[in-house]
C-alpha cells in the first residue's frame, strides 16, 4: 500500500475543517455503510460504488500532483487514496475524499 501522508492528511484536514467528513454522530435511524476499497480503480468506478451505498454521500477530489487540476472525465483518473479509508464507516451525510492522478499518464507512487 502506498502512503500519501501529505496529500491524504491535507484532504482529511480540509474535509474536517469544513465539517464534511462526518457531519456529527449519526442518528439512531441513520444507516451506516462500510467504505469500499476503491484504490487503484477509476474515479468513475469509485464514485459509482460509493453512490450505490447512498446517493446522498458527497464527493471531493484532490489532484495528487498538487497541480489542482479539475476532473473533467472521472473515467480518466485513477484513485490513489481515499478519506475515509476502506473499511471505515460512512453515513448518508458523509463526504468521501478521493486523491487521484491521470490514468495512464501518472502513477500513484
Amino acid at each position: 500500500m502506498v502512503n500519501f501522508p501529505a496529500s491524504l492528511a491535507g484532504l482529511s484536514a480540509a474535509l474536517l475543517a469544513g465539517g464534511l467528513l462526518l457531519a456529527g454522530p449519526a442518528a439512531a435511524d441513520d444507516p451506516e455503510f462500510e467504505m469500499p476499497d476503491v484504490v487503484g480503480g477509476t474515479l468513475e468506478e469509485a464514485e459509482a460504488q460509493v453512490a450505490d451505498l447512498s446517493p446522498d454521500i458527497a464527493f471531493e477530489t484532490e489532484d495528487l500532483t498538487g497541480q489542482g487540476r479539475e476532473v473533467q472525465s472521472p473515467a480518466n483518473w485513477t484513485v490513489c487514496a481515499t478519506a475515509p479509508e476502506a473499511g471505515e464507516t460512512l453515513t448518508a451525510e458523509s463526504t468521501v475524499g478521493f486523491v487521484v492522478v491521470r490514468q495512464y499518464e501518472e502513477s500513484c507512487d
